[in-house]
C-alpha cells in the first residue's frame, strides 16, 4: 500500500504540487497496489505501507513514527533555502543533517533536475542515482494551439509573472525591461501579473517604464492573456538553490508559446535548451549582453509554426507527464518496494 502524505497541500503552490504529486499518485496506482491519503500527523494503517511525501519535514515526522518505507519528493535544497530566508547557521547545520538522513534512508527519491542530483552526491558522498528519478517541476500537459498566431509573434510583448519576492529577481527583470524599452527601436509593451499590484507599480514607476499594464487575474484567464504574447521573463541569480530548480514558469510560458528569456543559472532547463534553442539566456550579471540579444531576436522574423514545432517538443519530452508516470512504475516495480 501506497500512503500519499502532502504537507504543501493548500498552500500558494498546491497547483504545482499537486500537479507533480498526481502523476507519482497514477504511477503507484499502475503497480496495482492500493493508494490512500492520510492527512498529514495522522497514521496509515500499517506500518509496512509505502509513505510518498513531498518535504524533508514530513519524512522525518514518518521515519520517527516507525514508517521505514518512504518514498520522497525532494522539491528543493531546503537547507540552502533556510539559510537564504534566516541567515542561521544553526538552522543551516540543523536542516543539513535532516537532509542528510532522509537521503540516504529513503527506498526512492524523486528531483526535479539532474544539477539537484549532481548536488547532493556532491554534498554527501552518497551514491543516490539508483534509487531517484529525475523529473522537472511542470503543471502544463500539452500546448495552447490558439497561442500560436503569427500576429503575436510580429508584435514585441513581454510577460512577468509571480510574487515580488526577491528571489523572483522582479527588480533585475525592470532594470533588463528598461534597457530594452530604451534601446529598442520597435513598439515594446510589459505586462505584469502579480497579486501584489501596487507594490509592482511603484516598483515601476521608479525604472521610468513607459509602456507597462499590471494586473492580477486567475490561473484560468491567466493563461488567456498569456496566449497573445511573446516573451516571459525567468531570472535568476547563481546560487546552488536556483542552480537545481525547475520554475513551473517555463511550462506555463511553454504552453502558451511564450519565448523564455532566462538565467544560465537555472541549470536544467539551460542544458535541455541548448539543443533546441527555444529560448534567450540572459544573466544578471550582464544585462547589456541580454539586451543585445533580445533586440537581435526582436529584429528577426519569428515564424509561429517553427516555435509551435519546439514548443510540442518540449511537452513530448521535458514535460511528458504519461512518460514520467511510466518511468516511476518501472523503477518501483524493479524496485519491489510494494
Amino acid at each position: 500500500m501506497f500512503s500519499f502524505i502532502v504537507e504543501n497541500k493548500g498552500k500558494n503552490d498546491s497547483s504545482v504540487t499537486g500537479a507533480y504529486m498526481n502523476i507519482v499518485r497514477r504511477a503507484c496506482e499502475m503497480t496495482g497496489s492500493t493508494v490512500e491519503n492520510v492527512v498529514m500527523g495522522n497514521n496509515p494503517r500499517s506500518k509496512d505501507t509505502i509513505i510518498v511525501s513531498d518535504t524533508i519535514n514530513a519524512s522525518i515526522r514518518y521515519f520517527l513514527k516507525g514508517f521505514r518505507k518512504q518514498i520522497v519528493w525532494m522539491q528543493g535544497v531546503t537547507p540552502e533555502e533556510s539559510y537564504m530566508r534566516n541567515h542561521s547557521r544553526l538552522r543551516l547545520w540543523v536542516w543539513n543533517r535532516l537532509e542528510h538522513y532522509v537521503l540516504k534512508h529513503s527506498k526512492m527519491l524523486l528531483m526535479v533536475s539532474d544539477a539537484m542530483l549532481r548536488h547532493y552526491e556532491s554534498k554527501y558522498k552518497l551514491n543516490l542515482r539508483d534509487k531517484t528519478i529525475v523529473m522537472p517541476c511542470f503543471n502544463e500537459l500539452k500546448i495552447t494551439e490558439s497561442a500560436f498566431t503569427q500576429s503575436k509573434y510580429d508584435s514585441n510583448t513581454f510577460a512577468y509573472v509571480g510574487s515580488l519576492h526577491e528571489w523572483q529577481c522582479f527588480e533585475d527583470t525592470l532594470r533588463l525591461y528598461s534597457m530594452i524599452e530604451e534601446q529598442s527601436s520597435n513598439n515594446v509593451r510589459l505586462f505584469v501579473y502579480t497579486f501584489q499590484k501596487e507594490k509592482a507599480k511603484e516598483m515601476i514607476s521608479r525604472y521610468k517604464i513607459k509602456n507597462c499594464v499590471v494586473d492580477y487575474v486567475d490561473k484560468d484567464e491567466l493563461s488567456e492573456r498569456l496566449k497573445s504574447v511573446k516573451y516571459g521573463f525567468v531570472l535568476r541569480k547563481d546560487c546552488t538553490v536556483n542552480n537545481v530548480a525547475t520554475p513551473t514558469k517555463f511550462s506555463n510560458y511553454l504552453s502558451n508559446g511564450i519565448i523564455p528569456i532566462y538565467s544560465s543559472a537555472l541549470k536544467s532547463f539551460a542544458e535541455f535548451d541548448k539543443a533546441r534553442g527555444i529560448g534567450i539566456i540572459c544573466d544578471i550579471d550582464n544585462l547589456q549582453g541580454g539586451v543585445t540579444t533580445i533586440l537581435e531576436s526582436m529584429n528577426k522574423k519569428v515564424d509561429s509554426n517553427s516555435v509551435k514545432k519546439k514548443c510540442e517538443g518540449v511537452f513530448a519530452d521535458y514535460y511528458n507527464a504519461e512518460a514520467y508516470t511510466k518511468i516511476i512504475c518501472k523503477k518501483l516495480r524493479d524496485m519491489n518496494l510494494y
